[in-house]
């Protein structure tokens, strides 16, 4: 009984929920190799030649970029040696949560122009997401993500084999099957191939579905205190614009990271009296998340707090790189195929 039961739900949730999975699988596999595809449609916007000199230094890129905007920096990523175009955003008009954001020569300080084919990935993680139609489309692809790990259990129950420690029934196709019996096989042999994929997309997105597993996951993983994890937003402060001396921000960026320093996010505080954060990458981080994070000062560059991702357990490190496990940039080039496929 419990298995026609597991049998007909597993059926039914899979030509309903499976279509919102498939939508879900082949958006997200786009929008993981984003920055391929972007940079393969701007070559010119998006890279830039690598020189002898060196990027320049955040103060004087700073003061190029604003110069030549009139607006505020907001935030500032620069790749030191990678021939990529850096970013920067700038601080949003009163009312808006967003500033522009532009492409620059992180060389030079000029401006690259605009990249074409932005706004449709920002359509495909709507997608990928929200079915992009809001909070309803959020609550319908969290709940297929949910009924994702139940096709895994099931799936698994459903196929468990008489002969469990033979790998060959468990991983190999019976070709002498026809018909349904045959299809039968190449569905549960292809799922149970698939079966750790599933479970770490899974996993890993629901993170981002339900806040109360986004709170049980990082009580789980984290090193905080319980009183840091559980800070609670408040609104949106309000006060006189920071003061920003980035040669001082620099020469803590520098000395605290070191000459192995390979990328820096810099991002400004709405307002006076806040940290600014800093977000860098080594040569040696094993992956593009893997980020070290320093709190600071952004008038006297004093900082006030410095986590590194080698210095956190294991748990906290996994914790840092949920999108990097969700996308399979966590294992590199290799990950990321796997998960797309």
């Amino acid at each position: 009984m419990l298995k026609k039961t597991l049998f007909q739900l597993h059926w039914f949730f899979g030509i309903t929920a499976g279509l919102v999975l498939a939508l879900m699988g082949v958006t997200g596999a786009a929008y993981s190799f984003q920055d391929e595809i972007l940079r393969a449609l701007n070559p010119t916007v998006l890279s830039v030649q690598k020189r002898e000199a060196g990027v320049l230094p955040p103060a004087e890129l700073v003061r190029k970029l604003e110069a030549a905007e009139g607006k505020t920096v907001a935030m500032l990523w620069v790749e030191s040696d990678s021939g990529n175009a850096g970013r920067v955003s700038f601080t949003p008009p009163p009312g808006e949560r967003r500033g522009q954001m532009r492409y620059f020569d992180p060389y030079t300080g000029d401006y690259m122009g605009d990249a074409v084919g932005q706004d449709l990935f920002g359509f495909i993680l709507q997608l990928h997401r929200f079915l992009a139609i809001g909070d309803t489309g959020r609550n319908i692809t969290g709940a297929c993500t949910l009924i994702l790990l139940f096709f895994c259990l099931s799936g698994l129950y459903l196929r468990w084999p008489r002969q469990v420690k033979s790998w060959r029934v468990w991983l190999t196709l019976d070709w002498r099957k026809k018909g349904r019996s045959f299809n039968w096989d190449l569905h549960s042999v292809f799922g149970t191939w698939c079966l750790l994929f599933y479970l770490l997309a899974a996993l890993t997105g629901l993170y981002w579905s339900y806040d109360w597993y986004n709170r049980g996951v990082t009580k789980l993983l984290s090193d905080a205190p319980q009183n840091e994890r559980m800070r609670k937003r408040g609104p949106a402060p309000t006060g006189p614009a920071p003061v920003a001396n980035y040669d001082a921000i620099w020469s803590s960026i520098y000395s605290n990271a070191g000459p192995d320093l390979s990328a820096y996010n810099i991002r400004m505080p709405a307002v006076a009296g806040q940290p600014a954060t800093v977000y860098y990458l080594l040569t040696s981080s094993p992956h593009d998340r893997a980020l070290n994070q320093i709190n600071l000062d952004p008038a006297t560059g004093e900082v006030k707090s410095h986590e590194r991702y080698a210095s956190k357990s294991l748990k906290a490190q996994l914790l840092t790189s949920v999108y990097a496990l969700h996308t399979g940039s966590y294992f590199g080039l290799v990950g990321r195929i796997v998960l797309t496929v």
